[in-house]
């Protein structure tokens, strides 16, 4: 059995995801942590949001990295062996460094909140709820492809992920989505909107990337015990200084998940295991990996139920 831990990106948040975080004993010191990097009770924090902000990139961003690093505190112990390699979907690459031991817990919320802080300062945010982004779901006919490319640069909207099987997540200003979703062009598209605050993976972010590299230079790394893959290139990466190369270019540049997934299945990965909110990657890969087996953490009542789970498919 090879296995990959797989780190979720946003748009999966839910006013319920964090109470396991703060109903279980055990992940009392973390949220301790969170709370000293906040500067205030992070459940008080949580629970003064309204459903808009959410959404809101810094709001969101660092309460799905702290569901993440509470899924790993409580089923690593029980996986009984050390993972193959750890991917990251956009935000979630920066919690595989964490789950693949370079980055402290607090280092990793730290650093999240340090990124929403310079991904907003690029582009602020518009009204709560105008998300910047959109799935564009299936394969696609070449002339609704053709009216694509003139569609996006129509309204100034990019790609920002490419998904297996031909699926794109676009990125835009909010209004550049609005017009570009209500294109006459684009009826017959399967298009769905995702409620994400900034156009992440886009050139709209550029001017982020280097202060995201220095902001990384002052966080000590160590060096990954499992290999984390680069969102960019799909490529492996297992030295920390790989991370100065790959985290700051992602926010602005065009991620691979597609190549992600075939580096995955180059590598025989069977089993896989998603930190979450929601089962998107894991879904994503039992699709492409004949034969593979991929579950949520939200997925199992307890963590205890992770080992005779894995020693099923072992």
């Amino acid at each position: 059995m090879r296995l990959a831990i797989l780190c979720s990106g946003q748009a999966g948040q839910h006013r319920e995801m964090l109470d396991p975080v703060f109903d279980t004993p055990g992940c009392a010191d973390l949220c301790e942590i969170a709370s000293r990097v906040l500067g205030q009770p992070v459940e008080r924090w949580w629970r003064s949001l309204d459903e808009g902000a959410l959404f809101a990139n810094a709001n969101a961003q660092f309460a799905i990295t702290l569901v993440q690093l509470a899924n790993w505190q409580r089923v690593g112990p029980f996986l009984g062996r050390a993972p193959s390699v750890v991917a990251g979907y956009s935000l979630g690459e920066v919690v595989a460094w964490h789950v693949a031991g370079s980055l402290s817990a607090t280092d990793t919320l730290s650093l999240v909140r340090e990124r929403a802080r310079l991904m907003d300062a690029c582009v602020p945010p518009g009204p709560l709820g105008a998300g910047c982004m959109a799935l564009w779901r299936g394969r696609t006919l070449p002339a609704l492809r053709e009216a694509r490319t003139q569609a996006m640069a129509r309204h100034g909207v990019s790609v920002a992920i490419h998904r297996p099987a031909g699926e794109l997540v676009l990125g835009g200003a909010p209004r550049a989505m609005d017009a570009f979703v209500a294109d006459a062009a684009l009826a017959a598209a399967d298009l769905k909107r995702l409620p994400v605050a900034v156009p992440s993976h886009t050139p709209a972010l550029a001017d982020a990337v280097e202060r995201l590299r220095q902001a990384l230079t002052r966080r000590p790394m160590t060096e990954p015990r499992v290999p984390v893959l680069a969102g960019i290139d799909g490529t492996l990466q297992r030295r920390a200084v790989d991370a100065l190369r790959s985290l700051p270019r992602q926010v602005a540049e065009a991620l691979h998940w597609d190549w992600c997934v075939e580096t995955l299945a180059a590598l025989g990965v069977d089993v896989a295991i998603e930190l979450g909110p929601g089962n998107d990657l894991a879904r994503q890969l039992e699709a492409q990996i004949p034969g593979s087996i991929a579950r949520a953490v939200d997925e199992f009542a307890i963590a205890e139920d992770i080992a005779p789970w894995l020693d099923l498919h072992s």
